[in-house]
Formats: C-alpha cells, structure tokens, sequence
C-alpha cells in the first residue's frame, strides 16, 4: 500500500486500500496499525479534517478493529 506523509503531530503517514478497506496509520511514536472496515466515505472525512490526528482519535481509533503491522 501507498503511504503518504501527513502534517499532523500523532500522524506521519497514512495509506489507504479502497477494496479492501484498510487504513494504514504510521505514528510519530513508532509503530504502524492497520484498521480494518473503514469506508471510502470515512477515509475522506479523514483527509478533508483540519486536524487528521483529532478526526482519528474522534471517528477511527477504538471503532474499527485495528492490528499492528511488524517490520514497519
């Protein structure tokens, strides 16, 4: 998947997978997840919100069943 850098404090890089419904989220602190189930419609409420790091903390973290990925 295609990761882009993002401006964001919690956030530094985010790729998303249309058919498959995957959210990659890469932190700052380390570490990638991956959420699974989020729709096309939530990944652009995600990249139209002024601050991505609020919008998923609002809207992605703890409502979609997420997975670390090793090696990234």
């Amino acid at each position: 998947m295609e990761m882009f850098e993002c401006e964001s404090s919690l956030i530094s890089a985010y790729g998303y997978d249309p058919a498959k419904l995957l959210l990659d989220i890469e932190f700052h602190e380390g570490g990638t997840w991956r959420y699974l189930g989020v729709t096309q419609e939530r990944f652009e409420d995600f990249l139209r919100a002024a601050s991505k790091g609020k919008h998923f903390l609002a809207h992605i973290k703890g409502k979609h069943e997420a997975r670390r990925l090793e090696g990234r």
